[in-house]
């Protein structure tokens, strides 16, 4: 099955993955989100400006769950997901086996009334044919044309050229799948959210994962708490890159990637 997934995103842009967790799994996780967002959102910048990409009248927002609570882990590294990676995402690297990383972590639920988004990819090297980025989304949510369905372009990954939305954009498909599914496209692809009709609820965990040499969203060496970075697996610290941290100096080493962990900066969220 795994190389089927393969081959859909190769010649498609994007696969679904259904029934990965359980509705119960869902909910556990949909309630966390509530709490997480609750009581961080308000401190996020431009939390209050409309139009901003924190604006709490369009949607709800919450970023960088690995500093919010291990439990995300088990999505972040779990097997359906590397699986497929570890194929698209070394192939064509030396040996194919250079490693890659999770560079964007955050979740997010629409609003009754969220105009959606202009299509676009999440990339900024759309002439590059190969998969540089892979986004990962896990539903936790029933998603469908009415609840701010992700809408996808097929095969325009392989155009090498961004998105022109003064054209009319033909061959969309707006993805419905069941909570627990999972949608995991190239970065490449010609993607949207959809305008948000009805009130029912639409969380989602997006996932970036990269390239070892290209650049986080945020900074985890900065804002991983030590409490936390000590908790993670050898797995987890490479998940986050914690052995892909450029030297310091020349007196550190001189090697782009390193064998060992770098270890964070004594982080503590403030606010």
């Amino acid at each position: 099955m795994v190389q089927n997934y393969v081959n859909q995103i190769t010649k498609d842009g994007y696969a679904i993955i259904p029934n990965v967790i359980s509705d119960r799994e869902c909910e556990k996780y949909k309630k966390l989100l509530e709490i997480i967002y609750d009581k961080y959102s308000d401190k996020h910048v431009n939390s209050k400006e409309a139009g901003s990409l924190a604006d709490k009248s369009l949607e709800k927002v919450v970023y960088n769950l690995h500093n919010k609570n291990l439990g995300w882990f088990k999505l972040f590294e779990h097997k359906s997901v590397l699986k497929v990676l570890d194929i698209i995402l070394k192939k064509g690297s030396y040996k194919n086996n250079e490693p890659y990383y999770l560079n964007n972590i955050s979740a997010r639920c629409p609003l009754q009334g969220n105009q959606g988004q202009q299509i676009h990819l999440d990339s900024n090297l759309p002439g590059v044919n190969y998969n540089i980025i892979t986004n990962v989304i896990w539903y936790f949510d029933d998603v469908n044309k009415e609840n701010g369905a992700t809408i996808v372009v097929p095969r325009s990954h392989k155009l090498l050229r961004y998105a022109d939305n003064t054209k009319k954009i033909k061959n969309k498909i707006y993805i419905k799948a069941k909570k627990g599914s999972i949608l995991i496209f190239n970065a490449n692809l010609w993607h949207a959210g959809s305008p948000k009709i009805s009130k029912n609820s639409r969380w989602a965990l997006v996932l970036g994962y990269a390239r070892w040499f290209i650049k986080p969203s945020f900074d985890y060496m900065k804002n991983t708490p030590r409490n936390f970075y000590n908790k993670l697996t050898k797995k987890q610290k490479s998940i986050l890159g914690f052995d892909l941290i450029p030297p310091k100096d020349e007196f550190t080493r001189t090697t782009r990637r390193s064998s060992y962990f770098e270890i964070p900066e004594n982080y503590k969220i403030d606010v």
